[in-house]
């Protein structure tokens, strides 16, 4: 199994985040910018493409719920919502060793939501952009590695998405069929999600990254 090394730097005595997130020098992206630690509002933009390829940058604005939750949707200048997800940070300080193989510590999705591909079930009749799912998985992996969750993530797919998070993302199911849940019974769900070590690099860099 490859073993990813990533660099890490310290932003305003924040936690750190990898430096191979890395975006064009001159744009307010996220390059320089620890999410988790960012205050509610516009972080930074991402770039997308839409529908005819043409690039563009959407902004990125971030929101807490009161459960604990992190929202982070895609925006367009006139505040026109394409996509957003909302995730929490589940990091483990102590697990059974026994019980847990590797750490058990991950990032876990509740919703992802795509509004402008008319392929989902969350299209709100707006003009299709392009690269909205991965650019929010990009996000999730980024505050996976900032929380020290080793770019874990986990999810709970929807039937229509599952295809997508394998072939393109690289997600694989968490509890196959032929195999038991840490917890020793069966618990074979074909949705539940999970980010595999060989996936993490080849998420981060998709459509040239964050």
């Amino acid at each position: 199994m490859k073993v990813i090394n990533y660099p890490f730097i310290k932003l305003n005595n924040v936690s750190p985040k990898p430096l191979a997130f890395k975006q064009n020098a001159g744009m307010q992206t996220l390059k320089n910018i620890n999410i988790g630690a960012a205050a509610e509002g516009i972080i930074g933009t991402v770039k997308v493409r839409k529908g005819n390829g043409v690039e563009t940058f959407l902004n990125v604005v971030k929101k807490k719920s009161c459960e604990g939750y992190e929202g982070y949707s895609l925006q367009k200048d006139d505040k026109s919502i394409l996509g957003e997800i909302f995730l929490t940070a589940k990091k483990y300080l102590n697990y059974d060793r026994l019980q847990y193989k590797s750490d058990p510590s991950h990032v876990f999705v509740s919703e992802l939501k795509n509004y402008s591909n008319p392929t989902t079930p969350f299209y709100r009749n707006l003009e299709y952009h392009k690269d909205i799912g991965t650019r929010l998985l990009q996000i999730a992996l980024m505050r996976s590695y900032e929380a020290e969750c080793n770019g874990d993530i986990k999810l709970i797919s929807k039937k229509e998405s599952k295809e997508w998070y394998k072939k393109i993302i690289g997600m694989t199911e968490e509890f196959p069929a032929t195999e038991k849940s840490p917890f020793s019974f069966n618990i074979h769900n074909s949705n539940s999600m999970i980010l595999p070590e060989s996936a993490k690099e080849r998420l981060m860099n998709l459509q040239g990254g964050l």
